[in-house]
């Protein structure tokens, strides 16, 4: 795995406790656009998990959820695409919650 990847999921994983709080507290949860003409809900129930070659994203489905693939492999050049889209997505979603702070 590429080390720009996994220092996104790290960020990400350390991220989740402040989002997690911060909806909690506030009720407003993380939002993205995402090419999409109405906003979808990013919502991590776990930390995302790497082994080997695979990552794993745990997510709320719910009606208005994003929708990202459960696992992903690394060594397919399409999904790995799909991860690097999808982990900046949750990131600058994480980010603009926080900033709301």
């Amino acid at each position: 795995m590429k080390k720009a990847i996994q220092n996104r999921i790290n960020a990400i994983n350390e991220m989740l406790p402040i989002v997690e709080k911060h909806e909690l507290s506030t009720g407003h949860l993380a939002t993205t656009m995402a090419g999409s003409t109405y906003e979808s809900f990013v919502i991590l129930t776990k930390p995302i998990e790497v082994k080997n070659q695979f990552v794993y994203i745990h997510e709320d489905k719910g009606y208005h959820a994003y929708g990202f693939d459960k696992r992903y492999n690394v060594n397919n050049e399409w999904q790995f695409d799909q991860l690097k889209y999808d982990l900046s997505i949750i990131k600058r979603a994480f980010n603009k919650l926080i900033k709301k702070q």
